[in-house]
């Protein structure tokens, strides 16, 4: 069926995608090419050629994408009734509708991830499991993978075979059975329940398929196993599934996401048509040729071109600096000359790999006094005042809450301590209840006194109060509870720290008052999933009229007409985990490649001479993509492995993550007549490490330095000069 006329401004790979009708189509889209455009207006044409509104199901990645999807479908002037989302606002949606079938109560709590955690050192704790030997984090993250490949406790362990795997086995199943006893979920559960409800229930994946006829997935390039089945399932019975995205932005191994279901898409819907958007309206050629040079390294990937359509050759420029002070005050020197030239504040970032990085960026903008802002997701939402009023929302729409429970019982202080909850807590472990059902039958536990049982009655009636308002708008209910609780009082008698409390309780009880105004039929259940949800991205505010200092991988999705990327050193860029494992030196490698492609006009590569690594100023080494990027003024690399005497890739040790930058200059060797103070094997102490013995002494003058094999087993590379070591 012809494309309506109102759809002839698009390119003619876009029209082509845009007026594919019914069958699998794959849409291979390069950056800036226009793909959320593709999608708005084939929504639009497939309403255009009789579609129900009611039939389309849209998926993308973050609340803000979806919003403007959103947005732009309304623009369109189509008619309602369209559902775009994220994966997880769908899963909400199918779980408190048929979550009974995979054990979830329709008013189940999403924990976030200090809950995450809270709950797993309390399953660590029936396991009679050391927190030191076996972190929750580190935990949590297995167990994660586990659930995005829908893995139950039960398989794994029956596969578990070293010692490790085995804890994980043991901690998986007890974690979650907590999770079920306080009916709550975590991120993954959310996918990965709603994609085992889709695979064993046919009559669910039948209403869910009947409903969405036609399936269209942004970003398919990030979705993990559990994604991937979801959608899978929905389009099985009819096919019409549209798929957009681009191998060479696959940045989210780490998490789960498999590139692999992008690259065999053709292989699982053998009839798709497959249509590449090539044309690049965001970044001028400059910015393009140097992304485009670096992808080609890449083999996990579909070849495709990046053809500029701006006219504006663009600069970019890769500079170094002696360190993270120098790279800081230069780029913040850039900054304030382009905000003297008229470029707004809003359309400038600096990105980073990990946020620590941001420390000198911010230390010198608040030197020069210019506005920024640091996208560093939920750190509201992380407050204490915040999740002390979320703790007691979570508890009136869903009382097995253990976690929100014990969080607010005694905040503010009400005399029911940690002993009290204790009797409590075993009189429910006795009779397999909730504490909140504990709570009511305090009668029982005898080992209480009369004035406790008092204050326990009095908080179970506060809560009994609240629950018959979460039916109805937020705000009022949260003014309520906040009065009611005792927070308010607290705060009030808590002088400037309560005053900036009281601050960012009023902040959210206004945010609940916007969303009551935006929602026609507002609820407390509703309202704490959308907080839920909320992400790194969606704390973004591109209208804030300040300069954006983000993460590399917060900033996908953006763009800005001026990019700063600092830290392209080995072992941060490329991060050291990459070293020995080639997929994800290619991820890393397509991570740098988004940052580039953010920037519109103007693109800063830095890298510096020396950073600070555990307060001491180390020697970096040139990113071996600044190489592969064809840098000019970097020293080759085997002449800078010459004089240092190391391999390239023996400085993993010497980069620990999260920590700020420095950069490169060989500096000349001192006298060879000169006595090296510091000769093989010698033994030495350092104040950090410990004992260790010298593996290499590399004169280098004043910036000399050494390789010490310390007894922990670690090999460290220091600057003499900053080592401060001691001959034992």
């Amino acid at each position: 069926m012809p494309i309506s006329a109102k759809f002839n401004d698009l390119t003619a790979s876009q029209k082509e995608a845009v007026s594919h009708f019914e069958g699998p189509l794959l849409v291979i889209a390069g950056p800036g090419s226009g793909k959320t455009r593709v999608i708005i207006n084939r929504i639009a044409a497939l309403i255009a050629q009789g579609v129900s509104p009611w039939n389309i199901c849209a998926i993308t990645f973050t609340n803000k994408a979806a919003e403007e999807m959103r947005n732009r479908v309304v623009a369109m002037n189509t008619p309602a009734g369209t559902h775009v989302s994220t994966f997880h606002s769908l899963c909400v949606r199918v779980l408190r509708y048929h979550g009974s079938h995979v054990g979830v109560g329709s008013n189940f709590s999403i924990y976030d991830d200090s809950e995450q955690t809270k709950c797993m050192k309390e399953a660590l704790k029936t396991l009679n499991l050391d927190t030191t030997n076996f972190t929750p984090g580190k935990l949590l993250e297995a167990i994660s993978l586990l659930k995005n490949k829908l893995e139950y406790p039960d398989a794994f362990a029956a596969r578990a075979s070293d010692y490790f795997s085995k804890i994980v086995a043991k901690a998986y199943k007890a974690y979650q059975h907590l999770l079920t006893q306080n009916n709550a979920v975590d991120f993954d559960d959310l996918l990965m329940k709603t994609a085992v409800l889709l695979r064993d229930f046919p009559a669910v994946r039948e209403e869910l398929s009947n409903r969405y006829k036609f399936l269209l997935v942004d970003e398919y390039q990030d979705t993990n196993h559990a994604q991937y089945a979801i959608a899978r399932c929905i389009a099985l019975g009819h096919g019409n599934i549209c798929v957009t995205g681009d191998p060479d932005q696959s940045i989210y191994r780490w998490r789960g996401a498999d590139i692999a279901n992008i690259l065999a898409f053709e292989k699982d819907w053998p009839s798709a048509k497959v249509v590449k958007l090539e044309e690049n309206f965001r970044s001028a050629p400059n910015i393009l040729a140097l992304a485009d040079k670096l992808i080609a390294a890449n083999t996990s990937r579909k070849a495709k071109r990046l053809i500029p359509v701006i006219p504006h050759p663009g600069e970019v420029i890769i500079r170094q600096y002696e360190d993270e002070a120098y790279e800081a005050d230069s780029i913040i020197s850039d900054i304030a000359r382009l905000a003297k030239n008229g470029v707004p504040y809003s359309d400038i970032a600096v990105f980073y790999r990990v946020n620590s990085m941001s420390r000198p960026i911010e230390e010198a903008l608040v030197r020069s006094r210019l506005p920024y802002q640091v996208v560093r997701g939920v750190e509201f939402y992380g407050r204490k005042e915040i999740k002390d009023m979320l703790a007691y929302c979570k508890l009136i729409v869903n009382p097995p809450d253990d976690v929100a429970l014990t969080r607010i019982i005694n905040s503010p202080t009400r005399g029911i301590g940690d002993t009290t909850l204790e009797k409590v807590a075993a009189h429910a472990r006795m009779h397999n209840l909730p504490l909140y059902e504990a709570l009511k039958q305090t009668f029982a536990v005898t080992s209480l006194s009369q004035a406790v049982r008092t204050k326990i009655a009095a908080f179970v009636a506060m809560i009994e109060q609240f629950k018959p308002l979460a039916a109805g708008p937020v705000a009022p209910l949260m003014k309520k509870v906040f009065e009611d609780s005792g927070m308010q009082k607290s705060l009030e008698a808590g002088g400037l720290e309560g005053s900036a409390a009281l601050d960012n309780v009023e902040e959210l009880i206004n945010a609940a008052a916007i969303y009551d105004q935006q929602i026609d039929n507002p609820a407390l259940y509703d309202y704490l999933q959308q907080i839920a949800l909320f992400s790194d991205t969606d704390k973004f505010d591109p209208a804030s009229g300040k300069i954006a200092l983000m993460s590399l991988h917060a900033a996908k999705g953006l763009e800005f007409k001026h990019v700063y990327i600092i830290g392209l050193q080995q072992g941060i860029l490329p991060h050291e985990r990459s070293k020995d494992n080639p997929d994800e030196l290619e991820e890393e490698r397509r991570l740098l490649f988004v940052g580039i492609t953010r920037a519109k006009k103007g693109l800063h590569i830095a890298y510096t001479r020396h950073r600070t690594i555990r307060g001491l100023l180390m020697r970096s080494i040139p990113s071996q993509f600044l190489y592969e990027l064809g840098a000019s003024d970097l020293p080759s690399r085997d002449s800078f492995l010459a004089e240092s005497s190391r391999d390239f890739n023996d400085f993993r040790d010497d980069y620990i993550a999260d920590l700020p930058s420095r950069t490169m200059q060989t500096p000349a060797p001192s006298s060879a007549s000169k006595k090296a103070p510091f000769t093989t094997d010698e033994l030495v102490e350092h104040k950090v490490f410990g004992l260790g013995r010298i593996k290499s002494y590399t004169d280098m003058g004043e910036n000399s330095i050494v390789a010490v094999r310390f007894n922990s087993g670690q090999t460290k590379t220091l600057m003499v000069k900053y080592a401060n070591l001691k001959k034992v």
